[in-house]
């Protein structure tokens, strides 16, 4: 449908734009994922002279910022042992702490994942 108060380009040139918004509560990287995988099925389904073009996306910060929180809680965990070790000096005392933060951490997002799946399943 044509619109003349509308107008879509990309680099310079006419386009169609399609904006993809994801539901409340889904995980916004696997619905980019899903997108992505989906796009050589949907060109091979369409003219050859129509070209699909990823123009925006806004998950590379987000993947950024989830490998830097990923990154930071490993070097935290190994800091919290080595202090340890430092002001105990027994391999043995060290492997309390060493076991107990990880098992801490998972049984955190244990439970946050938990939470955040009761809390969408009753909306």
């Amino acid at each position: 449908m044509e619109d003349l108060r509308q107008a879509g380009y990309l680099n310079s040139q006419p386009a169609v734009l399609m904006v993809v918004f994801r539901q409340p509560g889904a995980n916004i990287i696997q619905t980019v994922d899903r997108i992505r995988a989906a796009i050589p099925q949907l060109e091979s389904a369409i003219s050859r002279a129509i070209t699909l073009t990823v123009a925006m996306d806004q998950t590379v910060t987000i993947r950024a910022s989830v490998s830097d929180v990923e990154r930071t809680l490993l070097i935290s965990v190994a800091l919290v042992i080595l202090v340890v070790f430092f002001f105990l000096r027994n391999v043995r005392t060290t492997f309390i702490p060493s076991v107990a933060v990880p098992v801490s951490l998972i049984g955190t997002f244990g439970v946050m994942y938990r939470w955040a799946t009761a809390s969408t399943t009753c909306r």
